[in-house]
């Protein structure tokens, strides 16, 4: 119980987009928390957390963490709008910040998803799917960060590349794995890893005879 109290107290840090503080009704840190369970139940469309949050609504457990005898679900269209106007950068730091001491951080892979049910069933939004890069813990199989991208899938490698490059970030220690598919195997991200001194290995199918011949 204690870790989750930590993880509710984490998510107050999320600034609330909403002016008037005094008025809200559902907090933001508390609709956060059920929709972060919701998930970890399996449910990964917006339609199904939806549900699973007013199935749950009556759940002991929640009423314990959030200290309530009642727990209040908002209406679809007022989850919708929490949820897309929740700053993500905020969450993101609050995720790594709360999984970081689950991880070993020794073997990471990287891939792109698209996210299922991001486009809310059309029915909220005009965006389609929304893409992700997940950063995933190999050894003890935990994605303990993510990096949202644009419309384009090409902005993986940006991504990847601001991974890299970035001195302070947990992904720039030594002797860390990092592996990743042929999408984001590219001249500037080998580049990249050239020019900090690393290396890689970079695997050539047979039909790409001239580069292999080359090399």
């Amino acid at each position: 119980m204690k870790r989750t109290k930590e993880l509710l107290e984490s998510l107050k840090e999320i600034p609330d987009y909403r002016v008037d503080i005094g008025k809200i009704e559902y907090p933001l840190h508390e609709i956060l928390f059920i929709t972060l369970f919701a998930l970890l139940k399996g449910n990964t469309t917006f339609k199904d957390i939806f549900s699973w949050m007013i199935f749950n609504k009556d759940n002991q457990i929640l009423k314990d963490v959030f200290e309530k005898n009642k727990i209040d679900i908002p209406s679809k269209t007022t989850f919708h709008r929490l949820l897309v106007n929740t700053d993500n950068n905020a969450l993101e730091s609050v995720f790594r910040k709360f999984f970081f001491p689950f991880t070993t951080q020794e073997n990471i892979a990287i891939d792109g998803k698209w996210l299922r049910g991001s486009d809310v069933n059309g029915q909220y939004t005009q965006e389609r799917h929304k893409s992700i890069l997940n950063i995933l813990d190999k050894d003890i199989k935990i994605v303990f960060a993510h990096k949202f991208l644009d419309k384009n899938k090409s902005s993986e490698i940006t991504a990847l590349k601001e991974i890299l490059n970035d001195n302070n970030s947990i992904f720039s220690d030594e002797k860390q794995i990092f592996s990743f598919d042929a999408l984001l195997t590219q001249s500037e991200i080998l580049n990249t890893i050239n020019k900090q001194g690393n290396r890689y290995i970079a695997k050539l199918k047979n039909n790409q005879k001239n580069l292999k011949k080359r090399l």
